[in-house]
């Protein structure tokens, strides 16, 4: 913390040298989990702070940077582990000149940067819970290392390839013997159309070793269409790690019911063994958001978890949150 307030502040007395944008948000969240659930107990609600962002951007060319610093306070803390502060971007963009015509914004991207796969560069949280690929712990939201990035000619999508450590931003030791790629490939073929493919291969340890490594296969494939005020979403995901395979499905839905107020639901199946009988799991999310200003948005969501094992009890949770932004 001592060391990460310092570059914090030798980073604000440089920003009068550079054209420096400074924002953010975070989100104050009321938990109530339901006493039936199993390990929780009848007094289990709780709030917190799940996400914390404090962000900055320079708006120098051809390269810029951004960075994000992560501050959460979570369920569980302890008097020492209270607040958790950690660094969740810090990227330079290289704008490759000479490309503007048949590569539109190309950029070279390195550092600690998003990740460009299925929902999860695309999920702002609409809803309060994760996307599908996260929620799974089957993918990380930003890793470190290098991109390119472009968008296709005249609107009709985009495409990127990246290779990473591969064992997320809140993990700095690298496990795997080699790098991770992904490859990113979104389509518009007509106004509120996208059709969109990724594909995560890399390498883990097995076990406690990093010695012997196994496959780590991840592929999506995505549907959006947006027609005035509603929004429908289909993802496929599936899984290889080692020889276990995986798969899953969602359906996300949005419609603005007015123009602060929309009504949302999401449906998510996932099978982390498919070899394995009665294993897979579905959650099933209704919401309502109120954007009660630019700088303001109140989220109610009902959340509901089942398995397709009989003998696994049901949970699900109450959470209401709000996105103060800056």
């Amino acid at each position: 913390m001592k060391h990460l307030c310092i570059l914090l502040a030798l980073g604000l007395f440089s920003f009068h040298r550079a054209d420096v944008s400074i924002y953010g948000y975070f989100w104050t969240r009321y938990t109530y989990e339901n006493p039936t659930t199993p390990e929780v107990d009848e007094n289990d609600n709780y709030f917190s702070i799940e996400r914390g962002y404090i962000r900055w951007k320079t708006k120098t060319t051809p390269v810029s940077f951004n960075g994000t610093v992560d501050i959460t306070s979570k369920k569980d803390a302890t008097a020492s582990t209270d607040w958790q502060v950690r660094l969740k971007y810090a990227q330079a963009d290289w704008i490759i000149p000479g490309t503007g015509k048949y590569l539109p914004d190309a950029k070279l991207m390195l550092g600690l940067q998003k990740v460009y796969f299925g929902f999860v560069d695309l999920w702002e949280y609409p809803l309060i819970e994760k996307n599908l690929e996260e929620a799974e712990k089957k993918m990380n939201s930003a890793e470190l290392g290098a991109g390119f990035h472009s968008f296709l000619p005249c609107g009709y999508g985009e495409f990127s390839i990246q290779a990473f450590n591969g064992n997320g931003y809140t993990n700095v030791v690298e496990v795997n013997a080699n790098k991770a790629l992904v490859g990113n490939l979104s389509v518009i073929p007509l106004p509120g159309v996208m059709l969109k493919g990724s594909y995560w291969m890399a390498e883990q340890p097995s076990g406690d070793t990093i010695v012997t490594q196994v496959a780590q296969d991840r592929y999506v494939g995505l549907l959006q269409l947006k027609y005035g005020p509603a929004t429908l979403v289909g993802e496929y995901l599936a899984t290889i790690d080692d020889q276990t395979n995986g798969l899953g499905y969602m359906v996300f839905a949005e419609f603005a019911v007015t123009n602060p107020v929309s009504i949302l639901g999401r449906y998510d199946y996932y099978d982390s063994n498919t070899d394995v009988d009665n294993n897979g799991h579905n959650r099933i999310i209704g919401g309502i958001n109120w954007e009660v200003s630019n700088h303001l948005l109140t989220q109610f969501n009902y959340q509901l978890k089942t398995y397709e094992d009989e003998d696994r009890d049901s949970e699900d949770k109450v959470m209401v949150q709000f996105k103060v932004s800056f």
